[in-house]
C-alpha cells in the first residue's frame, strides 16, 4: 500500500517539474528608463493664498524585453505569469518577436507594491508545458533568472 502511495506522490511531483529553459536559448535585457510619476492630487498651500499642485518627480522604470534566440518547434504558445497567480499573456507565440513587459518602478517592485516575480512558460500546441524562464526580484532588488543571481536594481 505504501509504494502504490509513493508511486502517487512521485507522478505529482514529476509533473509539477517543468525544466528551466536553458541560458543559450534565449537573451533577457532589462530595459531602465525614467518616468514621472503620477501627480497626485495633494496640494501644497503658501502664503498668499496661492496653491501649487503637488509635482510628480521622475523615477526609474523597468522593462523587460525578452528573445529567443534558439527556437523550438514544438513551443507554439506562451503564458505569463505574474507573482504566481495573475495571468498577463497566453496565446500563439511567434519567436520572431521581442517580447516586451512593462515592469513598472523599481521602488514598487522592491517594496512589493507591484508584481515581483514573473514566470513565463512555453507550451506545445496541446497546451502542454515544455519548458520555462522564471524573473523574481528580491526586496534589496537583486534579480535571478531561473534561480541564477543576474544582478541588482
Amino acid at each position: 500500500m505504501k509504494l502504490i502511495w509513493v508511486g502517487i506522490i512521485s507522478i505529482f511531483l514529476l509533473q509539477d517539474q517543468t525544466p528551466f529553459k536553458s541560458n543559450d536559448e534565449f537573451e533577457l535585457k532589462l530595459d531602465l528608463q525614467f518616468k514621472q510619476r503620477p501627480k497626485t492630487e495633494t496640494k501644497v498651500e503658501l502664503d498668499h493664498h496661492r496653491t501649487l499642485p503637488n509635482s510628480g518627480m521622475s523615477a526609474p522604470y523597468l522593462y523587460l524585453h525578452l528573445r529567443i534566440l534558439k527556437p523550438i518547434t514544438e513551443e507554439v504558445r506562451i503564458k505569463v505569469v505574474k507573482n504566481n497567480s495573475q495571468i498577463l499573456l497566453a496565446r500563439k507565440f511567434d519567436p520572431n518577436v521581442v517580447l516586451k513587459l512593462d515592469l513598472g518602478f523599481t521602488d514598487d517592485i522592491k517594496d512589493r507594491v507591484s508584481a515581483y516575480q514573473y514566470l513565463i512558460t512555453f507550451l506545445s500546441k496541446e497546451k502542454s508545458e515544455l519548458s520555462k524562464i522564471e524573473i523574481f526580484f528580491e526586496a534589496d532588488g537583486t534579480y535571478l533568472v531561473n534561480g541564477e543571481k543576474r544582478g541588482k536594481l
